[in-house]
């Protein structure tokens, strides 16, 4: 059955639900960003996020730790407000602070550096509820894990709730503590997933409703249909909410039908991926000027190296193979040196204008 994990309830003049209640004094917290839906719609694939609602509302700190992981565009950041909304409504007074992974970082190597890391502790160890969005912008920083391991200590020692998310489960983020992985295990792990096909319809329902758009029967078909292939990429929520702005613009689009409005949105997901791990390995080898022998092998060359970290980034992402599956399509490596592999892979794209280049130039002629 889909619908909604929880709904933001309406707040009375002064901005609080008459429902709230206190949990502790102490400084009110500045709203997050608007949200594009107003709750986080679910179906039975996403089911555990309703114990995730409990945990911060009438169950307070049931699952302490919250790990919630999964892809870019899942819907983790919009879960993260709606529990933001929903625990500031059931607890009046409730102290937050809301960090990305990056900026835990950047706080922690600044109260390093200026000799101001006490400030900082405090900061981050004196609220009920602590949101870190990113754990896997951590992963190549020990420093700031080492910190977060005394944070959590600390936090779980006062009854304040942490909510914790990452694009990968715990086992496949390289490089960290394993005192941060076993604390962060002791909790909930939830692996959120794209909505399926009755998801979809229910928020576009929802998104429809909230824009002032009606959807035509042949547009819902398109977006709520099955993947004619299985390599299709899931449709996003973000993609649903393309369609819906194509759908507010169309009255301007003079000559097209409705459904052609969101064509482009379902075709870059509907097309038939048949790209293999060979055929990347062989395109990364080609870009980079070396030989697929010397990729798959265990050539230590500089050049080398790179190109490898870039199939392995490649293949993850563009055909979701599990790091042993890399391995085996890269000459039998390990599961660990995979993982390292793509880890660095992830560091030069951001670092490395060359290789983000390379990454860019050979995912468009992959996709």
């Amino acid at each position: 059955m889909v619908g909604s994990v929880f709904a933001i309830p309406r707040t009375n003049s002064d901005g609080v639900s008459p429902a709230a209640r206190p949990r502790s004094g102490g400084v009110s917290v500045r709203d997050q960003v608007s949200v594009p839906l107003h709750q986080f719609i679910s179906g039975p694939e996403n089911a555990l996020t309703e114990l995730a609602a409990a945990s911060v509302t009438q169950q307070w700190a049931r699952f302490n730790p919250l790990f919630i992981s999964g892809p870019s565009g899942v819907g983790k950041t919009h879960l993260l407000h709606c529990l933001l909304k929903s625990s500031l409504i059931s607890f009046a007074d409730l102290r937050s602070l809301w960090l990305t992974g990056a900026d835990y970082a950047r706080a922690i190597a600044d109260g390093i550096d200026v000799d101001s890391i006490g400030d900082v502790r405090s900061l981050h160890r004196s609220v009920d509820l602590l949101i870190l969005d990113g754990l896997h912008e951590l992963a190549s920083k020990p420093a700031a894990q080492q910190e977060l391991v005394h944070t959590l200590d600390a936090l779980l020692e006062q009854d304040a709730q942490l909510i914790i998310t990452s694009r990968s489960p715990l086992d496949e983020i390289s490089s960290l503590l394993p005192a941060l992985t076993s604390r962060l295990s002791s909790g909930l792990h939830i692996p959120l997933v794209p909505p399926a096909a009755a998801t979809r319809g229910a928020i576009l329902d929802e998104l429809a409703k909230q824009n002032d758009v009606v959807i035509p029967p042949q547009v819902t078909q398109q977006l709520t249909s099955t993947p004619r292939c299985k390599r299709s990429k899931p449709l996003m929520v973000s993609d649903l909410m393309a369609a819906i702005v194509e759908l507010r613009c169309f009255p301007t689009q003079t000559g097209s039908e409705p459904s052609t409005a969101v064509d482009r949105i379902v075709s870059r997901t509907d097309a038939d991926h048949d790209v293999t791990a060979k055929e990347i390995n062989k395109r990364v080898a080609k870009y980079f000027n070396v030989t697929v022998r010397e990729l798959t092998g265990a050539s230590r060359r500089k050049t080398v190296v790179r190109a490898r970290a870039l199939s392995v980034y490649l293949i993850r992402t563009a055909l979701g193979f599990s790091f042993q599956a890399i391995g085996q399509s890269l000459g039998g490596r390990d599961h660990t040196t995979v993982m390292h592999a793509f880890q660095r892979a992830t560091d030069w794209l951001e670092d490395d204008a060359g290789f983000a280049r390379a990454a860019t130039e050979i995912g468009a002629a992959i996709e």
